[in-house]
């Protein structure tokens, strides 16, 4: 059992370092190793009749350390506090603006779109962190496996995006950077914005804590509006 356990974790980390390679020569959300290393890992237990269930036993270790690793993002959000908080009305009205947009623009589509009022209600907590968007979209009577697909597809398209937005809208501020990172992308935006700077990872952690708690806000006093307007 610990050698199968050594060698999940040991596929695990050369499937993600080849999709790191692959990325800086091969650069989009397409070559991207969030996408790269599961599909290549997929591929391999696929060939090898390997059960998912046995190589998710094998890197449970790995599960477990994301908590380690989520709070290791507060250490530049202490470093910072200061600044960020000098901002606090700026950072306060952008993520209670932009999660409320978030919830309607996603329940609008959804429901021009005709998918039904499972996947419209699904889809409000889908710009918050999985772990939280997952939880959230139980307590509304959501349907959690297509909250956490809607958060998947968000989470990319912030990332991909992301260049583009900043580029065009001439962002420039650090606090506004991260800010847009963290609330479009979640952790992989948190992870994206710390790669620009200390103070960019920052805000897009604090975006993603305080927009996770606005859109629970936002969800249970919109959640009676939204049912009358679907006629529920």
């Amino acid at each position: 059992m610990i050698l199968w356990k050594i060698c999940s974790l040991l596929v695990t980390v050369l499937f993600f370092v080849l999709a790191k390679k692959l990325n800086r020569k091969r650069h989009g959300l397409l070559f991207s190793p969030a996408i790269v290393a599961p599909l290549g890992i997929m591929l391999l237990l696929i060939v090898t009749g390997t059960p998912f269930q046995k190589y998710q036993e094998g890197t449970n270790f790995m599960n477990e350390m994301l908590g380690v690793v989520t709070v290791a993002f507060a250490i530049p959000l202490y470093r910072n506090w200061a600044i960020l908080v000098s901002h606090w009305r700026m950072i306060v009205s952008s993520l209670a603006v932009g999660t409320l947009i978030a919830i309607l623009a996603g329940v609008s589509t959804s429901m021009l779109l005709g998918l039904g009022k499972e996947a419209a209600i699904s889809v409000i907590p889908r710009s918050i962190t999985l772990p939280i968007a997952v939880g959230l979209s139980e307590s509304i009577g959501g349907i959690p496996s297509m909250t956490a697909l809607f958060v998947m597809l968000t989470s990319f398209a912030g990332v991909f995006w992301g260049p583009t937005l900043i580029k065009h809208l001439k962002l420039r501020h650090p606090v506004s950077i991260g800010l847009m990172y963290g609330m479009g992308a979640h952790v992989l935006g948190m992870a994206k914005a710390l790669e620009l700077g200390e103070l960019e990872g920052s805000s897009a952690t604090l975006a993603v804590i305080t927009g996770a708690v606005m859109t629970v806000v936002w969800a249970f006093i919109l959640l009676p509006v939204i049912l009358s307007w679907m006629g529920v």
